[in-house]
């Protein structure tokens, strides 16, 4: 047999170009009595459609010998999570739980690599056991082989874009995972968008051509104008489609899901979302708790999501846990895996309490702004922020931090053309994180 397997209950599926290339990797598991296998990129073809049987996790080393090590792990990626170790640009890092630079030591690969084998997924808001977490897995799996179309609700940051991702890869469909940011679609030009053609959206085929024989995501539908949902819908409602310049209509082998961090029911009672589109799309409906509603996955969380950082994982104290459970996260799994990685790059190899962390836990200290004179139209140097003071009479803290942020955004679109996505880079938001901002403002881009 090709692939050399160290036993047949190995855990981990080792992949380089060569064996050579791998022994420090394969040295360290074999002495942390981690099973593994090892195999070449050629050899994966034998082995193709029952590694899954065999292996639950791919580490693939690609340590610039070209570019089959890297093909090898985006095909090894379909079949099993995938860890990549390389110090080349990943287009598709979405693709792998993990994504190291080659510098990463043994012992930093093997905890991520632990993290992963730990929980569900590095990185992701689906890592935990709590009963919530189990539901939505037993969801996940069961609809994963099936065509239904699936709706995942859930507040920005619970992990909804990894959800899909986790049904694309168990379904077993070989095309591609294509999202489509819902927020950048223009009204007249969605179907060209979607189904390719010459009228001025997506060059080449269009969203549902790359997806063929994959899944095509709708990232945020909510985020869709009415007039986009209607287009939309006649498109889900049809199984064949003719591109814009075809003679001949086309059925597309695509499997749709949805996401939506806005409470879609709600949005369909004021008149925002088609009842409709709602109805076509929750053929299946998953909903990603938030982080505050499963806080006993919060040590599992901990653990996955500073597998593999530089520096290493850092390490919390009794006083800190007790913070970090009590805590309400707004921003969710996301949030956390950013003061997570701002303490490891802050204080490796150091234990953090509880008076560390809360520092970070709101990385702008909004106490700074209280006053009632906001800051001219420029940026507000440091030295103006840490001049001002608490009026005597106090201040509406909350009104006042809203006028701020209206104020940064509109500065920001007009220094951008009115451009979103690239007033979102200057504030350093998502997209989908200021089109949230825009509307909850009533702040028009026109």
């Amino acid at each position: 047999m090709a692939v050399a397997f160290v036993d047949h209950s190995a855990s981990v599926l080792v992949v380089a170009a060569s064996r050579d290339a791998a022994a420090p990797v394969l040295d360290y598991f074999f002495d942390q009595g981690i099973a593994f296998g090892f195999s070449r990129p050629a050899d994966l073809a034998y082995a193709s459609g029952r590694l899954d049987a065999i292996y639950r996790l791919a580490v693939v080393l690609d340590l610039g010998v070209g570019d089959r090590v890297r093909d090898a792990a985006h095909a090894l990626s379909r079949e099993l999570p995938c860890v990549l170790v390389s110090d080349m640009p990943v287009a598709q890092r979405g693709e792998f739980r993990a994504v190291l630079h080659t510098e990463t030591s043994p012992a930093e690969l093997f905890d991520s690599v632990r993290g992963v084998l730990a929980g569900k997924a590095t990185d992701s808001g689906l890592t935990g056991t709590s009963p919530l977490m189990q539901h939505v897995h037993r969801l996940v799996e069961r609809v994963a082989n099936k065509a239904t179309t699936v709706l995942l609700l859930g507040e920005s940051g619970t992990g909804k874009h990894l959800a899909a991702r986790e049904i694309h890869r168990y379904s077993g469909r070989q095309g591609a995972f294509v999202t489509v940011d819902c927020a950048a679609l223009l009204d007249s030009n969605l179907e060209a968008d979607l189904f390719g053609g010459n009228s001025g959206g997506r060059a080449g085929g269009g969203y549902f051509q790359a997806a063929q024989g994959g899944t095509l995501l709708l990232d945020e539908v909510g985020d869709l104008s009415m007039a986009s949902q209607a287009r939309l819908l006649r498109v889900l409602e049809n199984t064949r489609h003719r591109r814009p310049g075809d003679a001949h209509a086309q059925a597309p082998d695509v499997r749709v899901i949805a996401t939506s961090r806005c409470n879609l029911v709600e949005a369909m009672d004021n008149g925002a979302f088609r009842s409709d589109l709602f109805f076509q799309l929750a053929v299946f409906p998953i909903r990603l708790p938030p982080l505050r509603e499963r806080i006993a996955d919060l040590a599992a969380l901990v653990e996955a999501l500073g597998a593999g950082l530089p520096g290493g994982r850092p390490r919390f104290d009794a006083t800190a846990m007790a913070r970090l459970k009590s805590y309400g996260w707004p921003g969710n799994v996301r949030e956390l895996a950013n003061v997570i990685e701002r303490l490891a790059i802050l204080y490796p190899h150091e234990t953090i309490d509880r008076s560390t962390l809360d520092a970070h836990l709101h990385p702008i200290d909004v106490s700074l702004l209280a006053s009632q004179s906001l800051p001219g139209d420029g940026q507000v140097p440091a030295t103006q922020i840490s001049a001002m003071s608490l009026p005597e009479d106090g201040v509406d803290l909350r009104e006042l931090v809203e006028r701020l942020e209206k104020r940064l955004i509109e500065q920001a679109l007009d220094r951008n053309g009115r451009v979103v996505a690239h007033a979102a880079r200057t504030l350093g938001l998502r997209r989908t994180t200021l089109t949230e901002k825009l509307r909850r403002y009533g702040i028009s881009t026109d």
